[in-house]
This record gives structure tokens, sequence and C-alpha cells, in this order.
């Protein structure tokens, strides 16, 4: 349903047949020796998931029982998350029943400095009389 990955390819071979037209003097193309293609990792309903495994530091999103493991393995990975949206889709962590609000103070702990657009807006300063 989504058009744009529909086209995707038939826009690529357009692009490709520009390319070739107009800029194939300027630039040679040389492919790459060997691909290197980063492992994702697949969550599943059939395979063995980490909350069931021992050390796995703590089950963090209940709804979705995702384990501290789990995230943490998600930013020293080949392509970390570079959001919380990112880190969202990887590990499916604050995508349960309850969006988020048990486990979203638990993660911005997690996830501290490590983004630019962390959880925490601002921290409350409470001035005593």
């Amino acid at each position: 349903r989504s058009t744009g990955l529909t086209s995707a390819l038939g826009i690529a071979g357009y692009v490709e047949t520009l390319y070739k037209q107009r800029f194939a003097a300027l630039f040679t193309l040389t492919p790459p020796q060997s691909l290197q293609w980063p492992r994702m990792p697949v969550l599943s309903e059939y395979e063995q998931r980490d909350y069931s495994c021992a050390g796995n530091g703590g089950i963090i999103c209940h709804c979705e029982l995702v384990t501290r493991r789990e995230i943490e393995a998600t930013f020293n990975s080949a392509v970390p998350p570079e959001s919380v949206g990112g880190l969202r889709r990887r590990t499916r962590a604050m995508m349960g029943r309850c969006n988020g609000f048990f486990c979203s103070n638990q993660i911005a702990d997690i996830v501290g400095q490590r983004l630019n657009n962390s959880l925490v807006v601002g921290k409350i300063i409470r001035k005593i009389k």
C-alpha cells in the first residue's frame, strides 16, 4: 500500500538511466570489493526471546517484554538508533498497551546522553522557602 516503496525500484532504474546518459563521462563507477550488510535482530514469536534468558538486566517494557540488555545491544550494534523512534522500532519498547507510560522513565535513564533528542524535557527544581 506504500506507493514510495512500490515505486522505489522503478525510480532507481530511471535515475540510473539518467546518470548514464548525462554523467557517465565525469565519473567512473567501481563496485566495492565486498559488501558487509549489518545484521539486525529479529523479533519473532517463534524464537527464544531475551526475557527468558539469564542475565538480561531485567524487563524494562513489560507490555512488549523488552529487557535492558536488548536496549543496550541496540546502541552497541553496527547501526545504532539515532532517535527514540528508532529505538522503539528496533526493540518495540514503549509500543505496547501503555504506550510507554510505565517504561519511558527507565528508558530515559538508559538512553541518557546517547541521543540528541532524549525523552527528558527538563528537570523540575522545587524551591523551598
